[in-house]
């Protein structure tokens, strides 16, 4: 389910009257959504209510939805300018989130111990990084968007959608060495 496509056809299912097909299109955008918000430095809880946010626009919207095979795009977009007005607000309040994700606290074996180790280094990695890199290797990258989509929602030429893809993930790896080094 993985598809843009399925989740135009869900949208539009509901927009036709069928309520359970937002409600598979909440379950499969949630942690994805979820996760962006997160990966930009929010805390759960708040990225629990700018995920939530995201599908009211939605619905809000949903007189004026066309389908057009880029549902993940759409969603996607929404979440990125909720993100952004989200900032501003916090800026005119002087108001600084803490940037670090929650971590899973079951109990585990070694593997686990390690897995939230890096995970941990990772996360320093991409907050090392610039907002508007992390936010490309966000789209490009984790949420896995085509490059002409990736240009088309920062308003920027695919060609420096690559080549500022390619120059971020060097930068990246780069920081992860030295910070396993250092581990």
């Amino acid at each position: 389910m993985d598809s843009g496509k399925v989740h135009d056809d869900l949208l539009a299912r509901h927009q036709a009257g069928d309520p359970a097909a937002f409600d598979l299109l909440v379950k499969e955008m949630a942690p994805r959504l979820k996760g962006f918000f997160q990966r930009q430095g929010s805390e759960a809880a708040t990225a629990e209510d700018l995920t939530q946010n995201v599908f009211v626009r939605v619905l809000k919207s949903l007189d004026r939805y066309q389908p057009s095979g880029q549902m993940e795009a759409y969603f996607l977009r929404i979440a990125r300018n909720l993100w952004i007005d989200h900032q501003r607000r916090a800026a005119r309040f002087h108001r600084v989130e803490d940037a670090s994700e929650e971590v899973d606290q079951r109990p585990g074996p070694e593997l686990e111990v390690q897995q939230r180790d890096r995970a941990a280094r990772v996360r320093s990695a991409l907050a090392d990084l610039d907002p508007a890199v992390r936010e490309l290797l966000e789209l490009a990258i984790l949420q896995r968007l085509p490059y002409k989509e990736v240009a088309e929602l920062l308003q920027i030429p695919i060609g420096t959608v690559k080549s500022r893809v390619f120059y971020a993930l060097r930068k990246l790896r780069e920081e992860l060495r030295v910070l396993e080094d250092e581990a």
